[in-house]
């Protein structure tokens, strides 16, 4: 599998992101700020091990915009900003009708709230425009292991 995430190279922090996605979008959507949580506890029940923008249009579309700082010994700093997106879940009664309603339901409920496209691009855009990066494809997984073993192999 592979993972697309977003090297910036001015190490933007997570509330200078959220100042961009406010300068940006004003009132059109709302925006929650959540923090990694630094014991064990707190990760098994909120779950969140990055900090995070959760960007909400509505009940149904969200989406992440996750900033993680990883220690990076080729940079200046010794440090370099990753920023990636994932789905955001549902909203906690639309989950609930979500998960009960069946592939039909589900359907449906897609119909109600259609198709977001340029949402999700329009927050991608916002990020990629005003903060100095490169797009970096990783390959993550169990599959990699199996991979690295094979081209070994083949030599």
């Amino acid at each position: 599998m592979k993972v697309t995430t977003f090297r910036a190279f001015d190490n933007p922090t997570l509330e200078e992101v959220e100042k961009l996605l406010k300068e940006k979008l004003g009132n059109k959507y709302e925006l929650k700020l959540s923090r990694k949580s630094t014991h064990l506890a707190g990760k098994l029940i909120t779950g969140s091990t990055t900090d995070a923008i959760t960007v909400i249009k509505n009940a149904y579309h969200r989406t992440k915009v996750n900033v993680t700082t990883i220690d990076d010994a080729s940079s200046n700093t010794g440090k370099h900003t990753s920023i990636y997106f994932s789905e955001a879940t549902l909203a906690g009664w639309l989950l609930l009708l979500h998960n009960q309603a069946g592939l039909l339901g589900r359907l449906i409920i897609r119909l109600i709230y259609g198709n977001s496209d340029a949402f999700y691009e329009e927050i991608d855009s916002i990020i990629k425009t005003n903060i100095k990066g490169e797009e970096e494809t990783k390959e993550v997984g169990l599959g990699t292991l199996f991979k690295k073993k094979n081209k070994t192999n083949l030599k």
